[in-house]
């Protein structure tokens, strides 16, 4: 796989770069003048082909071919909520996510969620993941990032999926399967979000608030999955299943 790397405000033409970018393309992987690589905007998931001018302390100079679309882009709108979880378990959880095609992840406060966040841990959060989801894009080869929203609590978290069509809360004790709905909403093309809670599970009031903005509540079966697990086996069977509809 060619290298790649992720520059945000991709153009056409010479320029310097700086700080992590520069660092990950002198440093790291030791890029010298007349190295190539493919550059990509996160944002746009526009692509260029990029050959390294020059490459100094802590900078490197890059030259930027004509922008084209790339081909690597997600093909599906999906958004993840996820119950903010201990641990680096919600850095599992988007990392995952980037790479089996999510397009927007949010990051839940629900009321068995260990972790407490006021507003300025939830923005280093929020940057963190961000972070971890450009990398991601990165060593899978998309040519765009999945937005990060910043943490916020549950029910809002949920009212902010205005556009899928199809939205599904994954939770233990709901009897009904998601597969045949699943199945239906990607052959109808349908934008597609889905919801769980953090460890422990999510309370019934915080279902009932799923319920009434519309979500179905399904169930993956009678396993008990880790929450960091639920999202690469959803997302998984919806990469599986789009090259059978």
């Amino acid at each position: 796989m060619s290298v790649r790397a992720p520059i945000p405000g991709l153009a056409e033409g010479e320029r310097r770069l700086d700080g992590a970018v520069a660092h990950y393309l002198a440093r790291v992987l030791r890029l010298r003048a007349g190295d190539g690589f493919v550059a990509f905007d996160p944002a746009t998931g526009s692509e260029s082909d990029a050959l390294t001018v020059r490459a100094e302390p802590g900078a490197i100079t890059v030259r930027f071919g004509p922008l084209r679309v790339g081909k690597r882009r997600a093909l599906l709108d999906i958004t993840w909520v996820q119950g903010l979880a201990k641990g680096d378990r919600c850095d599992a959880v988007v990392r995952d996510a980037t790479e089996l095609g999510a397009t927007r992840v949010i990051v839940a406060l629900t009321r068995r969620s260990v972790v407490k966040l006021d507003v300025a841990r939830g923005v280093d959060r929020q940057a963190r993941w961000a972070r971890i989801a450009r990398e991601a894009s990165r060593q899978c080869g998309r040519s765009d990032t999945p937005l990060v929203d910043a943490p916020g609590p549950w029910q809002d978290a949920l009212a902010r999926v205005s556009g899928a069509a199809a939205r599904f809360v994954l939770w233990e004790r709901a009897t009904t399967p998601l597969a045949p709905a699943l199945f239906e909403a990607l052959t109808a093309g349908e934008a597609l979000a889905f919801s769980c809670g953090p460890e422990g599970g999510l309370e019934d009031r915080e279902v009932d608030q799923a319920r009434a903005l519309g979500w179905s509540v399904v169930s993956l079966g009678p396993l008990a999955l880790r929450t960091e697990t639920v999202a690469a086996a959803v997302l998984g069977a919806v990469r599986v299943w789009r090259g059978l509809v």
